[in-house]
Formats: structure tokens, C-alpha cells, sequence
């Protein structure tokens, strides 16, 4: 098994006549199984014959009796054709779609970015509904693997970690020559910033340390919106021009979590009706009520827990470490820990754990729980 990072740089070097003819990649950061995919695709696929030669499976529509099919469909002018499996239904059950591109190929495949959810690993899903038919499907699916014909590459695009365990790894390292497992780690907080700096150089472009810092503050570890926000910013700053913080924070969207850092802010300098304002322009763009909670609530706890290590005289550097999270993260919990004593921390802990209750027992809709949160505290402290 390999990192994505490594399999890129190897995509990109090796003879054609190296690639494994059947590739896992797995793991939650999605934004490499499409580089990894289209790095494979092109050391594949000639143009020429693309139509007949790619296909591409996604989710509902890549059930293995199709998937068996194109896989054992002889190549046309060509030495090889490749089909490829993004998150068969079968292996990972539901999933909350992004938007896909009608793909080549002869079969009901499409190709493009996902905005799925990622999954909660494992083959199996135990303790879902369904956990036995599901490691039945990953049994069938390993044996499959072993039919893959010479004349054809396989590429089994999944979403979630696989165990070390799973029937799938064990399938692919018994073939001859065995499969090429890749896999998609997550970005952190520090590696989406050194990513940052590295992808800037490559588009063409340059941007200061602070910038990539708050760029990856602003717009979240996703590499596929980061990516998106650097081309739009190289575009802002025009040609020749460093990124810098300030044109972050005019141009750069700002994700979900800087939102809810920016409204718990808010109501710690009692501005509770921005805050409400805040909350509600979330509300209308889309952010599911309940998400937004969850979040308050871990950045509440992520504050209580900085202000009680800084009382008990722990280093930035021993807060970077148990919230795994970078110094200039945690500088900005450290300065929110400023707004509020231990007490009301806590109040508000316990607050939010009634909100939760009453939210989850129907007696309030989370809209309303959470205006009444912050209206409460906003005004309060």
C-alpha cells in the first residue's frame, strides 16, 4: 500500500507497461482519487479509441454483473481498455451525491468529481442494517478481482478507509502481479497548508505563509475547494502578484467551519445579533441546521479545552498536540478562550447538551434551539 502522493509521482514517471492491472484507492480524500484516476486514464486510454475503451461506473449504477461484463469486453485497437468503479452501491451502501459528467464508454458509467460523504470504514459496515449482505457483496467482489483478463485495467474507486482485514486488500494482493492499493489520507490542518503553498508554484502563482495559513483557516482541508479558491485567487491578484492575507480574506469563500468560528466570536464579544445574522445566512445557503449545531457544540469544547489547559499552564506548542491541530489554529481558540471564564464555559456546555436533547426528542427544531443559544450567551456574557 501506498500514499496517494507517492502514486502520483509515480504515474508520472514510470513505463506504461508497469501499471498493475487491477487499482484499489481508497480513503476519504476524494480530491486524489480523481488525480489518481486521471493520471491511470491517461497512461491507458489512447484518444483515439477512448469511446470504446473507457468506462466508468458510479455508485448505483456499478452493480459487479455490468461491472463483469465491460471488464471482460476485449480492448478495440488498442492493448488495453480500463473500467473504472467509483462507490459501488453494493460495497458502501448510501451516500450523499456531488455532481458527476457523463464519461466515455460503453457502459452507464460517468466520470467527474463526488461530493460524497466519507465513509465510516470498514467492508462490512457493522452495525448498519444490512452487515451481512454487505460482507457477502465485498466476498463476491474479491473473488471478481481474480477475472480481471491482461487486456484490461481495473480501477476500484472507494471513498472510505478499508481495514487491513478487508476480503478486497487480501483479494488484490494475491494476484499476479498483485494490485496496486492506493491510499487517500484525509488533509490536516498543516499538510492542506504546505499543499497550498506547493499547488500555488504549480498554477503558476505564489502565496505568502500567512495567506496559505489563512486561506486553509478560512476555506477549510478540503483539496478540491482549496484548490478551486487558489485558482480564483491567482485570477484576483492578477498575473506576477503574491496571495496575500488580506486578499484571503476579500476574495477566498469561507467554509462551514470558519463560519461557525466567526459566529461562536460573536456571541463571546456579545454581538448576538450579528451573530443570529450570522447563523441565519448559513441557514439560507444551505447548511443543514443540525451540522451547524454539532459544530457550535465541538467549538465550544475545543475552547473550554484550551482555556483549561492554558489555566493549568500548558505551552501553545502542548495545546497544538492534544488538539492535533497547528499553532496558528490553536492561537485562535486561545484568543476566544479570552471571551469566556471557566463557568460560563461550562454553563454553555450543559446548555448545549439540553438543546441537543430537546432537538433530538422533537420539542424544538434546531433553527430556532440555536438562536435561542446564541441570543442567550450573546447577550449574557
Amino acid at each position: 500500500m501506498r500514499s496517494a502522493e507517492a502514486a502520483l509521482v509515480s504515474l508520472e514517471k514510470d513505463d506504461p507497461g508497469t501499471l498493475a492491472g487491477v487499482f484499489i484507492i481508497h480513503g476519504p480524500e476524494t480530491y486524489y482519487h480523481s488525480r489518481l484516476i486521471r493520471a491511470i486514464r491517461r497512461r491507458t486510454v489512447e484518444p483515439a479509441f477512448e469511446a470504446f475503451n473507457y468506462t466508468v461506473f458510479e455508485h448505483g449504477g456499478a452493480s459487479l454483473d455490468a461491472v463483469r461484463s465491460a471488464v471482460l469486453t476485449p480492448p478495440v485497437m488498442a492493448p488495453h481498455r480500463l473500467v473504472v468503479v467509483r462507490d459501488p452501491e453494493e460495497l458502501v451502501g448510501e451516500r450523499r451525491g456531488g455532481t458527476t459528467e457523463t464519461g466515455g464508454g460503453a457502459g452507464s458509467g460517468q466520470d467527474g468529481q463526488d461530493g460524497e460523504e466519507p465513509g465510516r470504514g470498514g467492508d462490512a459496515a457493522a452495525g448498519s442494517s444490512g452487515g451481512s449482505s454487505r460482507a457477502e457483496a465485498v466476498r463476491r467482489w474479491a473473488s471478481f478481482l481474480g477475472e480481471v483478463p491482461p487486456g484490461c485495467r481495473l480501477v476500484l474507486s472507494l471513498s472510505r478507509d478499508l481495514p487491513a482485514s478487508s476480503p478486497l486488500l487480501k483479494a488484490g494482493a494475491g494476484l499476479e502481479p498483485p494490485a496496486d492499493v492506493i491510499r487517500c489520507f484525509p488533509a490536516t490542518a498543516r499538510s492542506a497548508e504546505v499543499w497550498v503553498r506547493k499547488l500555488a508554484g504549480e498554477l503558476g502563482g505564489s502565496i505568502d505563509p500567512d495567506a496559505s495559513q489563512a486561506l486553509v483557516m478560512r476555506s477549510g482541508q478540503d483539496l478540491a475547494v482549496l484548490e478551486r479558491e487558489l485558482e480564483k485567487l491567482i485570477t484576483y491578484v492578477g498575473p506576477g502578484n503574491r496571495i496575500r492575507a488580506e486578499d484571503v480574506a476579500s476574495a477566498a469563500t469561507a467554509s462551514a467551519e470558519a463560519n461557525v468560528f466567526e459566529l461562536v466570536d460573536l456571541v463571546g464579544h456579545r454581538r448576538s445579533h450579528d451573530a443570529v445574522a450570522k447563523l441565519r445566512r448559513l441557514l439560507e445557503q444551505g447548511e443543514p441546521a443540525l451540522r451547524l449545531m454539532a459544530m457550535v457544540v465541538r467549538q465550544v469544547r475545543l475552547v473550554f479545552i484550551t482555556r483549561e489547559m492554558v489555566e493549568g499552564g500548558a505551552e501553545v506548542r502542548e495545546i497544538e498536540k492534544r488538539l492535533k491541530l497547528p499553532t496558528w489554529v490553536v492561537r485562535g481558540y486561545l484568543s476566544q478562550a479570552r471571551n469566556f471564564d471557566r463557568a460560563q464555559l461550562i454553563e454553555m456546555m450543559r446548555s448545549l447538551a439540553a438543546m441537543d436533547l430537546e432537538v433530538k426528542s422533537g420539542r424544538r427544531e434546531p433553527e430556532a434551539a440555536l438562536e435561542l443559544f446564541i441570543l442567550r450567551y450573546g447577550s449574557r456574557l
